[in-house]
């Protein structure tokens, strides 16, 4: 019997330790973390607010950074969704920092993320740093 109840009991800790070290390795941009409708929202947002200084096709000019493809994967790879988000809503754009509303920011980096290639999804991004804090930012799949 003790035998048994140890051999349980080891089990248990095998199985929660394997469920702890999957969530911690939290998610990925290629886990579809945006809807499509979302992305096309912060097209149209990107275009009002964001081409005139980063390009029609996110391709960045001059100082300012592409926003999709290699140059935008070299300056992001391996942070967070969260890192992105904050950067967009807090200093963007560049003529009145600070004025895009969560939403519209969570919009506009969904449209980035769509035009870098990242798997749409059903579900939208959240507007809040705390929900994104665990996504990384890797190559494409």
């Amino acid at each position: 019997m003790t035998t048994k109840f140890i051999v349980i009991l080891g089990g248990v800790f095998l199985v929660s330790g394997l469920y702890a070290g999957v969530g911690a390795q939290g998610k990925s941009v290629n886990d579809g973390i945006y809807s499509d409708a979302q992305a096309k929202r912060g097209d149209v947002l990107y275009k009002e607010q964001c081409a005139t200084c980063h390009g029609d096709n996110l391709e960045g000019s001059g100082p300012m950074p592409a926003l999709a493809g290699k140059d935008f994967l070299a300056s992001w790879m391996g942070k967070s969704v969260a890192d992105l988000f904050e950067k967009t809503h807090t200093t963007m754009p560049a003529t009145a920092p600070g004025s895009l509303t969560p939403a519209q920011a969570a919009d506009i980096v969904a449209y980035m993320l769509a035009s870098s290639k990242y798997k749409v999804g059903t579900t939208e991004l959240e507007g809040k740093v705390e929900a994104l804090k665990d996504i990384k930012i890797e190559e494409p799949k």
